[in-house]
């Protein structure tokens, strides 16, 4: 991509009447600038910084015909609501006249899909630059969003960088107003930039060759077995993980999977059931697809949770840390560690995850050592410290071992 200009161009005023105008107004006890043009159209917006002053000398910068008008029910409206942000309230930003005439093609394609992002959300420059049509140009929508003339009403605020790093921000205050916006919204630090990995090909490959380096069984049964992956589950929910991982507690992945599907079919579907699916059906219907009285209570359990918007959505779970996640979930009528261990393996992809009480996994252990008999959970969580922080390649690998041999 050839290198553009990406800040609003200045237009000449074509007489002596001033072509743009700025309103300045308190917040709490600092202060924030609308700058705009006839017909209320907005130019620019300066965040709440103490010094008004250096407010009036960026914007005369930019715009040296500027005059103050303080006059305007529009801008006035709208100072109103920049209050109300930042007195904590959830604001929408809406049917407001933006001057993006002068912006490059490419950055108003990015303005216009930021003001989609809603109050509390956040986005990553990736996933901006895939949804405008380009995707590979995160760095070119960087510098298209630190150009953003409107922040907080363009919300570039709410763009985060790769696994939840904070990123940067060109507006007053800097990376500090960003993380206090955030708060704001309701997104905290820990939850943002908490530095979350998940599984890639480059750190499987890692992890692979770590296992086979440390421990010199799994060398010898990694030769044998077949490249390790995980099914893409395709679950946009955190409830249907939860009614999967449910259905597979205590059963063989065969028999889970045979439930699992006559759950959906039960419901006229291959592919998702909802809360209201479950809260709807009848107990008999439940047990008709082999489901036990437990699972069903635990379900159900579930089910009015996720109503009740008990049960955050994957969106805010894949932000949060493994032990912060399960002691969350785990609050949950049948949902136990072991539970919340398979959603963090097989929807999240988190690498160092050890189900230590899975008995799949002491079998395979008890075949990769030539134990007796099953070790306990406690000395499966020992032996696995050896394997950290690739304990979730380690796993997989063990279910391989016990499903491919019988122990003697």
């Amino acid at each position: 991509m050839t290198k553009t200009k990406l800040l609003i161009n200045l237009r000449k005023p074509r007489n002596n009447r001033p072509s743009f105008f700025y309103s300045i107004f308190s917040v709490g006890l600092q202060y924030a600038a609308l700058v705009y043009r006839d017909k209320d159209i907005l130019l620019g917006l300066y965040l709440p910084q103490a010094n008004r002053q250096e407010i009036v000398s960026n914007i005369l910068q930019l715009y040296p015909n500027a005059v103050e008008n303080n006059n305007s029910t529009a801008i006035k409206t709208l100072a109103n609501k920049i209050r109300d942000y930042f007195d904590g309230k959830p604001v929408a930003f809406k049917k407001l006249k933006l001057d993006l005439d002068s912006c490059t093609d490419f950055c108003r394609k990015i303005y216009l899909e930021l003001q989609k992002i809603p109050h509390g959300k956040t986005i990553s420059y990736g996933e901006l630059a895939s949804n405008i049509g380009q995707p590979g140009s995160a760095r070119a929508v960087g510098r298209a969003v630190g150009a953003n003339p409107l922040p907080l009403i363009i919300p570039c605020h709410r763009v985060i960088g790769h696994k939840g790093k904070i990123g940067g921000f060109s507006a007053a205050g800097g990376v500090p107003q960003k993380i206090a916006m955030l708060k704001l919204e309701g997104i905290s630090l820990g939850d943002v930039d908490s530095n979350i990995d998940t599984l890639n090909q480059e750190s499987i490959k890692k992890g692979t060759a770590f296992l086979c380096r440390v421990d010199t069984h799994f060398g010898e049964w990694i030769k044998k077995l077949p490249p390790f992956s995980i099914a893409e589950n395709n679950s946009s929910s955190t409830f249907q993980t939860l009614v999967e991982a449910i259905v597979y507690q205590q059963l063989t992945g065969k028999a889970a999977a045979t439930i699992f599907r006559r759950v959906l079919n039960l419901f006229g579907s291959t592919e998702s059931v909802t809360p209201f699916d479950i809260i709807r059906a009848r107990d008999a219907e439940l047990r008709q697809t082999g489901l036990s009285g437990p699972k069903i209570l635990a379900i159900r359990d579930l089910a009015e949770k996720t109503v009740a918007g008990q049960v955050p959505e994957l969106e805010q779970i894949a932000k949060m840390s493994d032990e912060k996640i399960i002691d969350c979930l785990t609050r949950i009528r049948g949902i136990g560690r072991w539970t919340v261990e398979m959603l963090l393996i097989f929807r999240l992809a988190r690498p160092d995850v050890l189900a230590a009480d899975d008995y799949g996994l002491k079998k395979g252990l008890a075949i990769l050592k030539n134990y007796q008999a099953l070790p306990s959970s406690k000395q499966l969580a020992e032996e696995g410290k050896a394997w950290k922080p690739f304990r979730t390649i380690a796993s997989w690998y063990l279910w391989r071992i016990a499903e491919s041999q019988t122990m003697k």
